[in-house]
């Protein structure tokens, strides 16, 4: 059995079907998982599963979504490995450190390629910084994140791949909940 961390993008966000916490702990527990928890926000979902990747779970967890709550959104899955992986590869921990609001972690559906990385970081026209590393982009926001152009739009069309972000702060407590596991 694995541990995983599964990231559900824009739910409860305008516009999107509203969906508690109680409806997707046991939309997972009717598919089989077990051990699940909700995370810091609805959308974060930690739980355990057996033999299927990442992938699967990713596909079984959206069609079920779609098919319960008419929700079309996309879900990531890590596994508590990989999360604590991401978690010390982190290259900005000076910046983590002193304002971890403002760095987030965007994951991607696909591994961006070192050429979109480099098309990215040459549209970045503030002060905001970004490293890929895996399935993930650390970006730092040090003016804050609502006046920036570093977007999650201009993320998807620079990458070709479609992105939900996590604060860093929202990261490390997910990273608490899994505690021994």
């Amino acid at each position: 059995m694995t541990v995983h961390i599964a990231l559900l993008r824009g739910v409860n966000a305008a516009g999107n079907r509203q969906v508690t916490a109680d409806e997707l702990t046991g939309l997972l527990t009717e598919l089989g998982h077990t051990d699940v928890q909700t995370g810091p926000k609805v959308g974060d979902l930690m739980f355990t599963s057996g033999e299927q990747t990442g992938a699967e779970l990713q596909a079984q967890i959206e069609t079920a979504l779609m098919d319960r709550f008419a929700l079309r959104t996309d879900v990531y899955v890590r596994t508590a490995e990989a999360w604590r992986a991401m978690v010390a590869a982190n290259p900005f921990p000076e910046f983590a450190a002193q304002d971890p609001g403002w760095l987030m972690v965007l994951f991607c559906k696909d591994t961006p390629d070192k050429k979109a990385m480099g098309a990215l970081r040459a549209a970045i026209r503030g002060t905001e910084q970004a490293r890929a590393e895996s399935r993930q982009i650390y970006a730092t926001y040090p003016d804050g994140i609502g006046g920036s152009k570093l977007t999650n739009s201009l993320v998807e069309k620079t990458l070709g791949t479609r992105i939900t972000g996590r604060s860093w702060t929202a990261v490390l407590a997910l990273e608490a909940m899994l505690g021994g596991n």
